[in-house]
């Protein structure tokens, strides 16, 4: 199972109403990225922080890079800081893979494009399976999808959403549909903090491994709203100021 490629291809398949961030896409592809490995053997968490295991080498290319990537020598990572940090520009790197193995193919008139390809889903066994997961109701690939706008905010108290997160900016456009044109703003770097790293925390951290993780990516897309929201005002009190001159 991977989450990730499966997240994407819902991303780019689905009938959402709005379009997906690639921010958002890519923080949420970083947290399914950890979830895989965790379910593969190559981490555990204690509490927030990722503590790596055996060093296995997964068969996708992109997952067995976010396994070499996992920091292991202590003081590990946080799940909040590898999602700022290796989701930075993820979601393209997931459609130069998706075209590499012909998931994807350019045309003309599409829908969505990510990372500024224009580029249409081809009819695959992993479409269908993550098609599937998601009729199915599959817990992570669901809360996932509800993160990053695709799907409609789950029932109250089903622990899918975190509400609190670190100051981030973007690695995409800041009205930043996928593949949209606007203002780029990059992905963990800007004004969230000196060291360039998520700080926030929720008041109360879920006992369930996939639950604090499912509540970091949470966090961290209400976060880079935040600051999508604050650009906004910015860019428009300076266009403002340039018009009374």
């Amino acid at each position: 199972m991977n989450t990730a490629r499966d997240l994407v291809i819902v991303a780019m398949g689905g009938e959402q109403d709005r379009p997906v961030e690639t921010g958002d896409l890519s923080l949420a592809l970083a947290g399914a990225e950890l979830l895989d490995l965790a379910e593969a053997g190559a981490l555990t968490l204690d509490d927030d922080l990722i503590v790596p295991g055996a060093e296995t080498v997964p068969a996708d290319r992109l997952l067995s890079e976010a396994a070499r990537a996992l920091l292991r020598q202590e003081p590990y990572e946080t799940v909040e800081d590898w999602l700022w940090r290796r989701g930075r520009g993820l979601s393209s790197a997931y459609v130069v893979e998706f075209e590499r193995d012909g998931l994807i193919a350019r045309k003309r008139d599409h829908r969505i494009s990510l990372g500024g390809r224009r580029a249409a889903l081809v009819d695959s066994p992993e479409r269908s399976r993550a098609e599937w997961r998601l009729a199915d109701g599959e817990r992570v690939l669901v809360a996932l999808t509800v993160e990053v706008g695709i799907r409609d905010e789950p029932p109250a108290g089903d622990g899918t959403r975190g509400t609190e997160g670190a100051e981030a900016t973007d690695e995409a456009g800041g009205t930043g549909e996928v593949g949209g044109s606007g203002e780029s703003v990059e992905l963990g770097t800007g004004t969230e903090s000196e060291n360039g790293t998520g700080t926030g925390t929720s008041a109360e951290e879920p006992d369930d491994p996939v639950d604090r993780v499912l509540a970091a990516v949470g966090s961290a897309v209400t976060e880079l709203e935040g600051v999508r929201r604050r650009r906004a005002v910015e860019d428009a009190a300076y266009e403002n100021v340039w018009r009374g001159l």
